[in-house]
């Protein structure tokens, strides 16, 4: 072998390493690249953000006192979703009617899994052991809801809690009443011991 020819070997080896290293480059960039993408559409997925905004306790009895839970259907006023007469009302104005009922169905659900009430129901009668849960929807749009929900003792009818939250980057509200519904749960066994 000639010294040109080692030389020549030597600059070939160098060569390939440098389109190696390029290729593993651009290997890892391309990787990187896909993962940066994919944080980014994890993002958009259908996911909220909820705001608690306010989150107020003024029981005059413990709460663990009361043993029965009434569930009334929140307050949704049709100007909050719709302008059409009750003639031209649209499929999603007709849904959008019916979310009320829903909601309090998902707080039934996510309330009685945690079985904090002996009864819990959404047409009994209140007594002195009954908490009765009311609300009302403050906003409800494609990218927000915001509700006031209002605990109140079954004979008085004192309000012994209050609670208001928005659910942001809502996509699709009817789908978020769920959520909602759990986070609604949520205060009211966060609250139970104070």
């Amino acid at each position: 072998m000639t010294i040109t020819t080692v030389v020549e070997a030597k600059t070939q080896q160098n060569r390939i390493r440098v389109l190696n290293s390029a290729d593993s480059l651009m290997r890892s960039l391309r990787a990187l690249f896909c993962l940066c993408l994919l944080y980014i559409t994890a993002g958009c997925a259908a996911s909220s953000t909820t705001i608690i905004e306010e989150e107020v306790v003024t029981n005059p009895k413990p709460m663990y006192s009361y043993t029965s839970l009434l569930i009334q259907d929140f307050e949704l006023k049709r100007e909050l979703y719709s302008d059409a007469t009750d003639a031209r009302m649209s499929q999603r104005d007709l849904r959008y009617e019916k979310l009320p009922g829903e909601l309090s169905g998902h707080i039934e659900r996510y309330i009685k899994s945690r079985r904090i009430y002996k009864n819990i129901s959404r047409d009994g009668k209140a007594d002195a052991a009954t908490l009765v849960l009311t609300g009302k929807f403050i906003r409800l749009g494609r990218f927000k809801i915001s509700v006031a929900v209002s605990l109140r003792d079954g004979v008085s009818n004192q309000e012994v809690a209050y609670f208001r939250q928005t659910l942001w980057d809502v996509l699709d509200t009817t789908d978020s009443f769920s959520g909602l519904g759990r986070e609604i749960a949520d205060f009211v066994s966060r609250i139970q011991y104070k």
